[in-house]
C-alpha cells in the first residue's frame, strides 16, 4: 500500500481556446517532468475568471482536485522567480501560473517544483506550474531523546 498526501498545487494560464484534452495533455507532461503522480495534486489553482472555464472545472471533477481562483491584483503580489513582462502587459500580473500555483498552498507558504512550463498545442498555449509546501523546519529535527 502506498500513502500518497494530496500536497501539491498547479497553476495554470491558458487561452481561451484551450480544450480538456490540451489541458490533460499540458497538466500530463508537466506531472511527468518531475515524477508525480495525477494523485498528488490538492487542487488546480489559476486567475478567478479561468476557473470558470468548463475545461478547467473538467479537469477538476475527473481528479477531485479543488479549484482555486484569485484576482489578478493577489497574483500580482506574490514574488516568483520568472515573470514576464509580456504577461503583465495583458493581465496585470507579472505571472499567473507560478503565482497561482504558490497561491494554491496558501495559508502555506510554498516552493516551486516545477517553474513554469509552456505547451504549444492545437495554436494555443498553455503555462503550467507545481509548487508543493515549504518544509517544516520544526518536522525535520531529529528528536534531542535518540
Amino acid at each position: 500500500m502506498v500513502l500518497v498526501v494530496r500536497s501539491l498545487w498547479i497553476g495554470i494560464g491558458f487561452q481561451q481556446a484551450v480544450t480538456i484534452a490540451d489541458l490533460q495533455h499540458a497538466i500530463a507532461q508537466a506531472c511527468n517532468q518531475i515524477s508525480i503522480q495525477p494523485e498528488a495534486i490538492a487542487g488546480i489553482a489559476s486567475l478567478s475568471h479561468k476557473i470558470q472555464q468548463l475545461q478547467l472545472q473538467a479537469i477538476a471533477q475527473q481528479f477531485s482536485w479543488e479549484l482555486r481562483g484569485f484576482s489578478a491584483a493577489e497574483l500580482a503580489a506574490i514574488a516568483v522567480p520568472h515573470p514576464s513582462a509580456m504577461v503583465a502587459a495583458q493581465m496585470q500580473t507579472a505571472s499567473v501560473a507560478e503565482a497561482a500555483a504558490l497561491a494554491g498552498l496558501q495559508p502555506q507558504s510554498g516552493i516551486l517544483l516545477l517553474p513554469k512550463q509552456v505547451f504549444r498545442l492545437n495554436q494555443t498555449a498553455i503555462t503550467v506550474a507545481i509548487a508543493a509546501p515549504s518544509p517544516d523546519p520544526a518536522s525535520a529535527s531529529i528528536p534531542s531523546s535518540l
